[in-house]
């Protein structure tokens, strides 16, 4: 056991100063079993009075024997197809009479748009040709006008008999086609002439 003094601020010369002391091995105590007696005290139990409980009886079902029950089986399948049968009958008969509407429907359209067209085409061609009258008549009558400003060309002989003369020198003279020459110089002057007098 360390002892431990409290100082007063100054140190006291009677009492010698203390030496530190090394921690004492501490060996860890085993402590034995100790045994204990376990009372069980008693439970008072209460009972709880049960309900009465109607029971009631179940009804009995009359037996039928195996021969009845698949006698009933196959008559309820066999009414069981007779009104499928008839049911797709009537599906198969409703099906039909749309179809032949639908049918009625789809023609009647179709018939009511090739009217329609029938009557565009017809307005475009009556429209078409229209025009094209319009425009012949307008054609004709810019080339009426047109032609009432021209000039028509007249028709003159010039220099007919020269012309003739010429034939008849080289027809002549084949070999010698420079007797012709006279003949074709007055012809030349001819035309000049007739061309300056137009």
């Amino acid at each position: 056991a360390v002892v431990s003094t409290q100082s007063t601020g100054a140190p006291s010369e009677a009492e010698p100063p203390v030496e530190p002391v090394e921690p004492a091995i501490v060996e860890p105590v085993v402590m034995e079993p100790v045994e204990t007696e376990v009372v069980i005290l008693p439970v008072e139990e209460t009972v709880i009075p049960a309900e009465p409980v109607a029971v009631t009886p179940e009804p009995v079902k009359p037996v039928v024997d195996r021969e009845e029950r698949l006698s009933e089986s196959l008559f309820g399948q066999f009414k069981k197809q007779e009104v499928e049968k008839v049911i797709m009958d009537a599906k198969l008969e409703g099906a039909k009479s749309q179809a032949k509407i639908d049918a009625e429907v789809i023609s009647s359209s179709l018939n009511n748009e090739r009217m329609r067209w029938r009557n565009k085409f017809t307005v475009i061609e009556e429209n078409l040709q229209r025009k094209k009258v319009e425009l012949i008549a307008a054609y004709e009558e810019e080339v009426a006008g047109v032609s009432s400003q021209l000039r028509s060309p007249v028709e003159r002989e010039v220099c007919k008999g020269q012309v003739s003369d010429i034939v008849q020198c080289y027809q002549a003279n084949q070999t010698e086609v420079l007797r012709c020459q006279e003949l074709t110089v007055s012809f030349d002057k001819c035309v000049s002439n007739a061309l300056a007098s137009r």
